[in-house]
């Protein structure tokens, strides 16, 4: 793929870029072209080319890639007029619940019941699932749709993943739920929209805004912190991340400290990325918290006897505010999308933060 015509992306090696638009992204075998309507006669002539080269089957404009659908049109969104994608995965969520033998069983609201509390099986005297396979198979298939199109069930299927080795009652029902509100959502699509508006919450729809949030010491088993971020571009979810952090923090500050410093690091490579795409670089990029000590932390400079010991690899975050490339402010906990990724919650919560991510 390398020619004077095409340069590799310095962000995504499978990720080729020419001057006049056209972008081929390369996975394995298969190859998904994307360039403005100005740039397909040049596109055309590209794939003739490759065609000279390789066997190649030219499948038209996509529906799907990977598995996972592609809508495109006009007022897909019901937002007004506007030129807007959507991605599903009506077809794999049907596939797994038939799969499971979940097809009728009862939808659920949520992907995970906030009053349970998974790590407290073996307090209770749970028994282990003598076989095993089905609990993995399933937190599989619902992994593959969390971190495809679905960030809504990234935290219960973090959660469920850490019981895959010994899995109890408890963990296989809550399982089993993750796929019944997959029967209610199974719907769903990531919508990106362009109508030139502003969000009152997320702010220009073509701005990247992100969210970082932490649920201090929320295993009750080792007592680390779940850590998430959410990036959000012409209304919908770009990147999200939901993960346990590696270490026991000693306060509410530190583990907010350290969401930061892993949403920068993803700041920094989407950065990156869209320099690669546009040539130029981004505007500052918005992070926000709702830990006002954590933004001090940063924005300040200051060490602290309470924070004197918080490892050097987790300063990122003051660099990149010292040279304006990320701006990191304060949001209520009320209206930060993160918080989807680090807990369990109520039904009204749980789908404000679903429409705000662009799942519709």
């Amino acid at each position: 793929m390398l020619s004077p015509e095409f340069k590799q992306s310095l962000a995504d090696p499978n990720l080729y870029l020419r001057i006049d638009g056209i972008l081929m992204l390369l996975y394995v075998d298969d190859i998904s072209m994307l360039y403005p309507e100005e740039a397909t006669k040049a596109a055309i002539e590209v794939k003739a080319r490759l065609s000279e080269k390789y066997t190649i089957t030219n499948l038209g404009p996509a529906s799907q890639f990977l598995g996972i659908e592609i809508h495109s049109g006009e007022n897909s969104t019901g937002i007004g007029t506007c030129t807007a994608i959507s991605l599903g995965q009506k077809t794999f969520i049907s596939t797994i619940l038939k799969r499971f033998n979940m097809q009728n069983a009862h939808g659920a609201s949520t992907p995970m019941d906030p009053n349970v509390k998974l790590d407290l099986a073996e307090d209770r005297g749970e028994k282990e699932l003598k076989d095993i396979n089905g609990y993995q198979a399933i937190v599989g298939s619902l992994m593959y749709a969390a971190l495809a199109t679905r960030p809504d069930i990234l935290f219960a299927v973090a959660a469920l993943c850490r019981y895959n080795c010994c899995p109890v009652t408890s963990h296989l029902t809550a399982v089993k739920r993750g796929l019944q509100y997959h029967k209610t959502t199974a719907d769903f699509r990531l919508h990106f929209s362009s109508t030139g508006s502003n969000d009152p919450l997320t702010g220009s729809n073509d701005q990247l805004t992100a969210y970082t949030d932490s649920d201090w010491a929320n295993d009750s088993a080792d007592r680390k912190s779940q850590g998430g971020h959410v990036f959000l571009l012409s209304n919908g979810a770009v990147s999200w991340q939901s993960r346990k952090q590696d270490h026991i923090t000693m306060s509410t500050l530190e583990a907010e400290y350290i969401a930061f410093s892993v949403g920068s690091r993803e700041a920094k490579w989407l950065i990156q990325l869209h320099r690669d795409i546009h040539g130029k670089d981004a505007s500052l990029l918005p992070i926000n918290c709702d830990n006002q000590g954590a933004l001090s932390h940063i924005t300040t400079g200051m060490i602290k006897a309470w924070t004197k010991h918080i490892d050097i690899c987790y300063h990122n975050s003051r660099d990149l505010h010292a040279r304006m490339i990320v701006d990191y402010s304060y949001v209520h906990t009320n209206e930060n999308v993160a918080d989807i990724l680090t807990k369990a919650l109520m039904k009204d919560k749980h789908e404000k933060f679903t429409k705000v991510m662009g799942l519709l």
